[in-house]
């Protein structure tokens, strides 16, 4: 009898392509078979697979660029387990290694179908793999070619498109092409059918041509094809262009159209022009002898038409003689075959102007700039072209540069910042100490322009000045401020004057700059000091003379005495009494202006570490007499800054100025309250002092700071302290601020820098 049970696990074996039988234990995934195929192409032993998990065989290189290949898999097989449905992964990146350990991606397509038992349960999963790595990277290929072709289309210097379809959609279009289609952007075109981006070519055989290409595979070409165009005023004109269509073939099948257009009109236009305009050669001669320029007239062979008067005298020969000249004998560096595709070029296109150098009749060479153009001068074509030496244009060039070597050395060697623009302002050159100022390359400083450095609320003054200069020719000087490379604003004496060129065109502006910085500061600091010795001297003549007065006065009353006896009367001691009061008044005054004095000429005094709760302790000592007298409540909190770096006199002198003045400017209809407390900030420690007193009017704070100004006269005061404390803080780089309300109290901050 016939053994007839069947061998599944062979028969999968031998199955053909790349099956694996997984248990749906998940999340292992044991492999139970594996056909000999993927087995073969694992290049593993069946030993070391059936059993494992199909990650432990297949596992995942960390290393690999695209290792997230395994995880999709995982959750691919997890997904047909749970919904019982087969599942299907189009595209699978998984990373393998060759022989020598290299990690090479390949891509795989995977279909994984459940095998469910009479139960309904999964008993099994089959996955199947195809190897689809060549699919793939033909694709790539494919996409990488377009890229470059889209590429080397955008960089073309000649007008090129892509169009797709009969309906001739654009695809792809470079800069010349849309220049040449009067569009400003790709948007504008891009998905649209060239007969929506122009109307009027709907009927022109240009249309006809490109869907021809796209049915037949055929390339086109033609020269000088007439096409109707919209022109600057948007009227069509007839203008012409060499054009080609070349059919974009990809799989055998024709799936678009590259379009090249070169606009030739102006070569038609002008070899039209001869043609209508001169029948003959003598024509042509005739104009040449009326040109103010060398006209030279060559035909294929590289033999002279035609030399005019102008070219004969530059060249030096005779009419006769140039019968029998060639292109070689007078250009010095002819290349015939050059030569012969210049001469094919210019009938089909302008030729940009070239240089080279002629040679006389005498052997000298020199220097020509020369314009080409094709032209049809009795049904053949010649060679146009008009040399004009530019001998004395190399040597002006050449001086210009030596001489803008030679600015740019010594500018290099100045202290001061040296610039110059072009007459649109924009920066031509800045010398090494202007780059070392702004902290910045000159190429990166030419990008940015000044207006990146300079204060934005002056940067219109600065600019409009610049610009008023350059369009009236003339010097100008003006103080700004200007950011260094260490983010400090600083003032700059800005100088500039008109440059020109020999030839009487403006070169641009040069000129330089200066940092005045220290001196601005200076004369700020002069104009305060002549305002303190104006006011110090107002003040001392008024306070001065009401006491000497008083004593004159007195003196005359006690000599209009008539006796001795009388000097012991009661009115004589009386104006005695007031001569002292006087005369004590004066002494004061003279002690305060003494003070002011040495106070002017104090820039630093010598700073120290003073424990501030130790300073205000002795003043409160101080002051004890006049703080029980005010029944005052004085409180103290400045624990935030033990100490402060300042004069230890001028500290103390500080302290007792405000907390005398809280004293001695209370209010009678409430207790005095005086507070004390000290913050620090990043750049100060600031000491406040607070009351509750009288308080000053707002309209009266600009003349708080002032010398022998008082505000309140019901108590005894010379009208000098805040005028010495702003005078103490500012010296030593600080600051004073007050807030005040009449009627409710005052509060002091002075800030003492660290």
């Amino acid at each position: 009898m016939i053994d007839k049970t069947v061998n599944f696990q062979m028969a999968f074996e031998a199955l053909p392509g790349n099956t694996l039988l997984l248990e749906p234990n998940a999340p292992q995934f044991t492999i139970l078979a594996i056909s000999d195929e993927l087995l073969r192409l694992s290049a593993q032993n069946r030993a070391d697979v059936v059993g494992n998990s199909v990650f432990d065989v297949f596992p995942e290189y960390s290393a690999a660029v695209t290792a997230d290949g395994p995880s999709t898999l995982r959750a691919s097989l997890q997904n047909s387990l749970r919904t019982k449905q087969p599942e299907r992964l189009t595209l699978i990146c998984y990373d393998e290694s060759d022989a020598e350990g290299a990690v090479e991606a390949r891509y795989w397509s995977a279909h994984t179908k459940p095998v469910l038992n009479s139960a309904g349960e999964v008993q099994y999963l089959i996955h199947t793999t195809e190897d689809i790595t060549a699919q793939v990277r033909t694709q790539q290929r494919a996409q990488e070619n377009e890229s470059r072709f889209r590429n080397v289309v955008e960089q073309a210097p000649v007008a090129i498109t892509l169009t797709r379809g009969l309906d001739v959609v654009i695809e792809s279009i470079n800069t010349p092409m849309l220049r040449m289609l009067g569009k400003a952007t790709a948007a504008e075109v891009l998905g649209k059918m060239m007969v929506e981006v122009l109307p009027h070519v709907g009927s022109q055989v240009i249309l006809e041509m490109a869907k021809a290409v796209t049915e037949t595979g055929q390339a086109f070409r033609g020269n000088e094809v007439p096409i109707k165009m919209l022109s600057d005023n948007g009227e069509l004109e007839q203008r012409y262009y060499n054009v080609s269509y070349t059919p974009l073939i990809e799989a055998g099948l024709v799936t678009g159209v590259i379009h090249l257009a070169i606009d030739v009109t102006e070569q038609v236009r002008a070899r039209q022009e001869v043609e209508e305009h001169s029948e003959e050669l003598k024509r042509f001669k005739f104009m040449a002898d009326q040109a103010r320029d060398p006209f030279i007239l060559m035909r294929e062979d590289g033999s002279f038409a035609y030399l005019n008067h102008k070219a004969l005298e530059a060249l030096g020969y005779t009419e006769e003689e140039a019968q029998n000249l060639r292109v070689p004998d007078v250009d010095a560096i002819h290349d015939q075959e050059g030569f012969a595709q210049l001469f094919a070029l210019a009938q089909r296109e302008t030729i940009p102007k070239v240089e080279t150098m002629h040679k006389r009749k005498n052997g000298q060479l020199f220097p020509v700039e020369v314009s080409l153009a094709g032209l049809l001068l009795g049904g053949k074509p010649h060679l146009f072209a008009i040399p004009r030496d530019i001998t004395q244009q190399k040597k002006f060039t050449e001086a210009l540069r030596e001489s803008e070597e030679r600015f740019r050395i010594m500018a290099d060697a100045t202290p001061n910042l040296v610039w110059a623009v072009h007459p649109d302002s924009t920066i031509r050159y800045v010398n090494k100490a202007f780059v070392e100022f702004v902290g910045v390359s000159m190429e990166e400083y030419a990008t940015t322009g000044w207006s990146a450095y300079l204060p934005e609320e002056e940067l219109e003054f600065a600019q409009k000045t610049l610009t008023e200069a350059i369009r009236s020719r003339t010097i100008y000087s003006m103080e700004h401020r200007m950011r260094r490379q260490d983010g400090e604003y600083r003032w700059l004496l800005a100088q500039g004057a008109p440059s020109y060129y020999p030839n009487g065109e403006i070169y641009g502006y040069v000129g330089s700059a200066i940092d005045i910085t220290e001196l601005k500061k200076a004369n700020e600091q002069l104009v305060r000091i002549n305002n303190d010795l104006d006011n110090f001297v107002y003040t001392a003549s008024h306070d001065l003379k009401a006491p000497i007065s008083n004593i004159e006065g007195l003196l005359h009353a006690l000599l209009r005495t008539p006796s001795t006896e009388s000097m012991q009367s009661e009115q004589v001691q009386q104006l005695l009494g007031m001569m002292q009061e006087s005369v004590e008044r004066f002494t004061k005054t003279i002690a305060n202006l003494t003070d002011i004095v040495k106070l002017q000429k104090e820039n630093k005094e010598e700073t120290v570490q003073i424990q501030l709760a130790e300073v205000i302790e002795h003043v409160l000592l101080d002051l004890e007499a006049q703080r029980a007298l005010a029944d005052a409540h004085v409180e103290v909190e400045v624990t935030a800054c033990p100490v402060i770096r300042f004069s230890a006199k001028n500290l103390r002198s500080v302290v007792f100025n405000l907390l005398s003045n809280a004293l001695k400017y209370r209010s009678p209809d409430r207790a005095l309250r005086v507070q004390l407390q000290c913050s620090v900030t990043p750049e100060y420690d600031v000491l406040s002092v607070t009351d509750n007193g009288l308080g000053i009017e707002s309209g009266r704070l600009d003349q708080l700071f002032t010398m022998f100004k008082r505000f309140h006269d019901h108590v005894e005061g010379s009208g000098i302290g805040l005028y010495m404390v702003k005078k103490m803080v500012e010296n030593a780089g600080g600051k004073i601020e007050v807030e005040t309300e009449a009627g409710v109290g005052s509060t002091f901050r002075v800030y003492f820098p660290h």
